[in-house]
């Protein structure tokens, strides 16, 4: 926008808005950081005039300093409640309702007191606090006299709320701006600079964290770098949500506890947002992610003998490391650091879009608004205002793919249901303007699809979610790193030596979700031993010594020279592997990688090998037999050699699946090496001409080289 329009714009904001529009900037001031933004900025629409405004803020910062006392001070606030017999406090304040002692009471932090009296005059004109809390101005009495254990209690309360019954004033309004001009309104009162964005579709990224607001039941999730807001909307536009910050979460605080009958965050937040969702671990893990499974359904819970209704949208934040602004190809899925409970493919089907959060920069002054928006506390109620009005049936209109699931159609009707009430409250808008929100929509699920393949690819199926008319998407293809997809596509078309596909199970906590490759580079250097470079998982890197040993204690037998592992050092680099892998299946292909980097054979192009090894050189069977076979498959694959134990298993794969794969089945390492190793004409069977030279491989560029001949 010009400047002009910029002019034009703030203009036409104050006049249909009038005092509901505040200076953003006016709210960074260093002393408003301890409040929630909607809280600051209500003070400074309610107290700060254009005309006296330098004087005003100075006058409300004092306020703040004086009532809302840092923690250190709690003990000398008490003291001078109890010489004084009042105080007037700035806090955040919650109620309930003791119903068996028939009694009010409220929680204020400032005190460390969740006994604080509170009369049921004062909750009925302020219901909030009994449905998550208020920010506000409470004027406390001492008064033991009247409750020698519960001496204190609040005499009046003043929230820090703008009332928002009607939204009909606000849609009257949009039909005065134009498209461009909403979005930059709704930045502006998010606390964003549309100017510094570099395009649309990364102003409607970042909008599109408003969408639980607006929408019910709506699971999202956004991963991507630090420092980009991933909860800085959220957390503070509406006291409304809840932010649970890493840690623990038990089914108590989420849901029910059921010593107290007190209802959890999820049943009486609009919103629940876990950041650093990494690092956030669950009690009683398989009861929690089980409700939570069931709630992310139905929108009902059951705790006890009781089910619960809610409509509190969930909201998965986390970080991703990123490079050149797309996820680091060292992810094997883009759900590879959520805790391990969460990677189960019924939870993430019921998550509805996944954010691609690496599209976001990271929030700097310049990203923050400086000119005029709506208050915030005012723009967050409007928000959840939203949620009456009725969209979901507008992604009807469109004539979307028949193999779509149920869940792929709810998905992208909540989506684009919540874009709509964002952008055009009015109904008003075109064919073409209903394409655009529901294609992003579309690309928000279709994220959600292409990992669960990847991490379950028996259950989920490749499949393209689209409409007629679907416009093209901006967004980068998120389904794996050229380079790297070259790399282990290779070894379906050329014998290499010292490098083979090994294959591992995935575990949800004692589950198992699907199976993946694992790439083996062996090579030798100068030393003795054996080293392991890449991976994580204490049982997989056993898995390496304990076939190292095999070779030491048998490598004659299996055609290495007796030199060769004596005098020199073997390096094992496990790649296509970003999070902790267990389970001691890959031994065979350990040996395979080894024996092929002792002997210069090459390892036959297509083959992938699974299979527990004895140090007796025995092959014995693997879990998730099938699923592995499947992921040899998904990654070109045409050979799998695999344990005698396993026939039955593999037997009952679908016909498509065994037209497409040769099955070696074996029971000795010695028809292992048989089937896999090529009889390469460079096979050394000298000490000196088996010595490699290996070099640590850096991301994009893996390299081993041999070191020329001494002979």
């Amino acid at each position: 926008m010009t400047p002009e329009e910029i002019q034009a714009f703030e203009s036409k904001l104050a006049a249909l808005f009038g005092d509901r529009v505040v200076e953003k900037d006016l709210a960074r001031e260093e002393a408003f950081f301890r409040l929630p933004r909607y809280v600051t900025e209500y003070l400074i629409a309610k107290y700060v005039k254009p005309a006296t405004a330098a004087q005003d803020i100075e006058r409300l910062k004092t306020q703040i300093r004086d009532r809302l006392p840092d923690l250190d001070r709690r003990e000398l606030i008490k003291d001078r409640l109890m010489r004084d017999g009042h105080y007037t406090l700035i806090d955040a304040v919650e109620a309930r309702v003791d119903l068996r002692a028939e009694s009010r009471w409220a929680t204020v932090p400032c005190l460390e007191d969740r006994g604080v009296r509170i009369n049921a005059a004062l909750l009925g004109a302020n219901p909030g606090l009994l449905a998550g809390g208020m920010w506000g101005t409470l004027k406390l009495w001492y008064r033991p006299e009247v409750d020698a254990a519960h001496p204190v209690e609040i005499s009046a309360f003043t929230p820090f709320q703008v009332d928002v019954t009607t939204v009909a004033d606000v849609i009257a309004a949009r039909k005065e701006f134009t498209t461009e001009e909403w979005v930059r309104l709704l930045l502006a009162s998010a606390g964003y600079d549309a100017e510094s964005f570099a395009s649309d579709r990364q102003r409607l990224v970042i909008l599109a964290r408003l969408l639980p607001l607006v929408e019910r039941s709506l699971n999202l999730i956004e991963l991507g770098p630090r420092q980009t807001g991933k909860t800085f909307l959220l957390r503070n536009t509406s006291p409304h949500v809840f932010v649970v910050s890493g840690g623990k979460a038990t089914p108590a605080n989420l849901f029910v506890n059921l010593s107290t009958r007190s209802v959890g965050i999820i049943g009486i937040r609009k919103v629940v947002v876990f950041d650093e969702i990494s690092s956030t671990s669950f009690a009683d893990a398989s009861a929690t992610v089980s409700i939570l499974k069931d709630y992310m359904e139905s929108g009902q819970f059951a705790r006890g003998a009781q089910t619960y209704a809610s409509e509190a949208s969930l909201f998965l934040a986390g970080n991703i490391d990123v490079d050149e602004d797309r996820p680091h190809p060292r992810y094997r899925h883009l759900f590879a650091v959520l805790p391990s409970e969460l990677i189960d493919s019924a939870f993430l089907d019921r998550i509805h879009g996944y954010l691609p959060g690496w599209e976001i920069p990271k929030i700097t002054r310049a990203t923050l608004s400086r000119g005029p928006g709506l208050v915030t506390d005012y723009f967050g109620e409007y928000l959840l205002k939203l949620r009456d009005l009725e969209f979901r049936g507008e992604a009807h209109r469109l004539r979307f793919n028949q193999h779509l699931t149920q869940r792929d159609l709810v998905a992208i009707e909540r989506i684009t249901s919540g874009f709509l009430k964002l952008l055009y409250p009015d109904g008003s808008f075109t064919e073409s303007e209903l394409a655009q929100v529901a294609s992003l929509a579309v690309e928000f699920r279709q994220r959600v699809h292409d990992q669960l393949v990847v991490i379950a690819p028996g259950e989920f199926k490749e499949k393209r979610i689209a409409f007629e008319g679907m416009l093209p998407s901006a967004a980068p293809d998120m389904r794996g790193e050229p380079e790297e997809i070259q790399r282990y596509d290779r070894l379906n078309h050329e014998a290499v030596v010292g490098e083979v596909t090994g294959l591992s199970a995935l575990l949800a906590g004692q589950n198992v979700v699907g199976a993946d490759i694992i790439i083996m580079e062996a090579a030798l250097a100068p030393g003795t031993g054996v080293e392991i470079v890449g991976g994580r998982g204490k049982v997989l890197r056993e898995s390496v010594r304990a076939a190292y040993q095999l070779l030491v204690s048998r490598g004659s037998d299996l055609g290495i020279h007796p030199e060769t592992l004596r005098k020199n050092r073997v390096v094992v680099h496990l790649l296509h592997i970003a999070e902790e892998r267990e389970g001691p299946s890959a031994g065979a292909a350990f040996v395979v990688a080894m024996a092929s980097a002792a002997t210069g054979r090459p390892v036959k192009p297509g083959i992938a090998v699974t299979g527990e090894v004895s140090l007796h050189g025995k092959v014995t069977g693997v879990g998730a037999a099938g699923q592995k076979a499947l992921a040899a498959l998904k990654a070109g694959r045409t050979t799998l050699i695999f344990p005698k134990e396993n026939a039955a298993e593999l037997a009952a794969l679908p016909d498509s699946a065994l037209a497409r794969l040769t099955l070696v089945p074996v029971d000795r390492i010695e028809a292992v090496l048989a089937a896999a190793l090529a009889d390469g004409d460079d096979a050394r069977e000298t000490e000196d001409d088996a010595c490699l030279l290996y070099t640590s491989p850096r991301p994009r560029d893996r390299t081993r080289a041999r070191m020329p001949s001494s002979a």
